[in-house]
């Protein structure tokens, strides 16, 4: 008796949609970001960005130091040359 959730072949394994609920919501979830930029207002949208950005950084920073066990200041040079490249883009 097995107790927990099992797969019986790899690709069962590494299957992205369970079932026909999971990709509905996913569906639900890509029409909505598709339609936020039209819907939000300007100040909604600069603070999706900015989150957006910070969890990819947090994101690459996780798999970096949580996973591999490295040890690494590159993430925040690069983060921060990414921001100061694009606060001079965004005032010329």
């Amino acid at each position: 008796m097995h107790i927990g959730d099992f797969k019986e072949t790899y690709s069962s394994d590494q299957a992205v949609f369970i079932n026909a609920t999971s990709r509905f919501w996913l569906g639900i979830l890509f029409a909505l970001l598709i339609l936020f930029p039209f819907v939000a207002g300007d100040y909604l949208l600069f603070m999706a960005n900015l989150a957006g950005i910070t969890i990819i950084g947090a994101v690459g920073l996780n798999i970096l130091t949580g996973f591999a066990g490295l040890i690494s200041l590159g993430h925040a040079a690069f983060i921060g040359v990414g921001g100061y490249t694009a606060a001079i883009l965004s005032t010329r």
